[in-house]
């Protein structure tokens, strides 16, 4: 329960911070949104290329979509193959 409700935060954090690329805040959320962004994409991206260079070539055949859902959810997909195994 705990890791839905943290993937289904992270997706309206995503969502808030693209949103501003489209539709900019004022001033100085901004400049917030902004950081918080580039935060979060060097974040998930080093989590996610981490994953990538440590999986074998059949592991990346057998789910392609691996990398991306722990770039979108962060620690909380990682938390989710916790609960699977």
């Amino acid at each position: 329960m705990f890791v839905l409700i943290g993937k289904i935060l992270y997706s309206f954090i995503w969502l808030f911070l693209l949103f501003n690329l489209v539709h900019p805040y004022p001033k100085p959320a901004n400049v917030v949104a902004n950081i918080g962004l580039i935060a979060f994409v060097v974040m998930h991206g080093l989590q996610a290329w981490m994953l990538h260079s440590t999986m074998t070539n059949q592991e990346k055949q057998q789910d392609k979509f691996k990398v991306l859902r722990l770039f979108l959810f962060g620690v909380f997909e990682s938390l989710s193959w916790k609960d699977k195994k």
